[in-house]
């Protein structure tokens, strides 16, 4: 699906970044919405789409103050891939919380 394959430090195409835009949004609706901590999964993907889609800087992600903890750690996790810093994909997080 959205695996780059890529080794780290090697930035996503836009292609790519297109391609994970779409199939977060696909899975969104399968991902379960809370965690054990009450937090909002739902709400850390939408945060992640709008830094990939508005390719956010960091500076950006912690002048939201809109972000909670988990958002805010989501965003960063979307920055780090953008920049070549994330193994695998968002997606690939995401998978594991997701019904069939």
């Amino acid at each position: 699906m959205a695996n780059r394959d890529a080794t780290p430090n090697m930035k996503p195409t836009e292609k790519q970044i297109t391609k994970e835009i779409e199939v977060l949004k696909k899975l969104k609706p399968r991902v379960r919405r809370r965690t054990a901590f009450g937090d909002d999964n739902h709400a850390a993907i939408d945060t992640q789409l709008a830094v990939l889609e508005g390719r956010m800087d960091t500076d950006a992600i912690y002048d939201c103050e809109d972000y909670n903890e988990h958002q805010r750690d989501a965003a960063l996790e979307a920055r780090r891939w953008l920049d070549g810093e994330e193994e695998s994909s968002l997606v690939a997080g995401w998978k594991e919380l997701a019904e069939a």
